[in-house]
């Protein structure tokens, strides 16, 4: 049984499918929608048509729990009403999926090829996707995040993989593979 994997962008889809273990990508389709209307019309269709299981990995576009938990419960309503007996999981990434190349500094600098300013680290908190495009844009290793997520070596996969929203993804996957191997 395939699972998919919808999320807003094709950088995200990108990323997703570079960070997902190998053991988990052989029965996942990852699929871009464009924006979080599409994310969720998109994940409504592939419930209801293929009775699929479906992970809605989408930016939370907000740090304030209470922001983050509504659109989570919106989110959560709109896929979750028709889903029945489908598995489905709406994972939310604070602020955005960027932000997992900010959990660890160091990793960050290597990757770049230079210390990133406390200006941009504290850009990052609210808006990861701007400060990582600055930093790329300042990089001499590359030139766009695309190049960045190409370029990762298997350790600095598993470091970002230690995410809690990656965790989130892997987990779903992880017990829709295991009701499929009970089945």
């Amino acid at each position: 049984m395939t699972a998919y994997i919808v999320c807003e962008g094709e950088r995200d889809a990108q990323l997703l499918k570079r960070l997902l273990p190998e053991e988990f990508v052989s029965n996942v389709e990852i699929v871009a929608a464009g924006g979080l209307s599409a994310v969720k019309s998109l994940a409504r269709s592939l419930i209801v048509r293929r009775q699929s299981p479906v992970a809605i990995v989408a930016d939370a576009d907000a740090s304030i729990p209470e922001q983050v938990e509504q659109r989570l419960k919106d989110t959560e309503e709109i896929v979750g009403n028709i889903a029945a007996n489908t598995p489905v999981k709406v994972i939310l990434a604070i602020p955005a999926l960027e932000i997992i190349f900010f959990r660890d500094i160091s990793l960050l600098s290597r990757l770049l090829g230079y210390t990133p300013s406390q200006d941009m680290l504290s850009l990052a908190v609210h808006q990861p996707w701007q400060a990582l495009k600055q930093l790329i844009s300042q990089s001499k290793n590359f030139r766009s995040q695309s190049q960045l997520v190409e370029q990762l070596t298997n350790e600095d996969l598993e470091d970002l993989r230690k995410a809690p929203v990656i965790q989130e993804v892997i987990q779903f996957l992880q017990s829709v593979r295991e009701t499929a191997d009970a089945l």
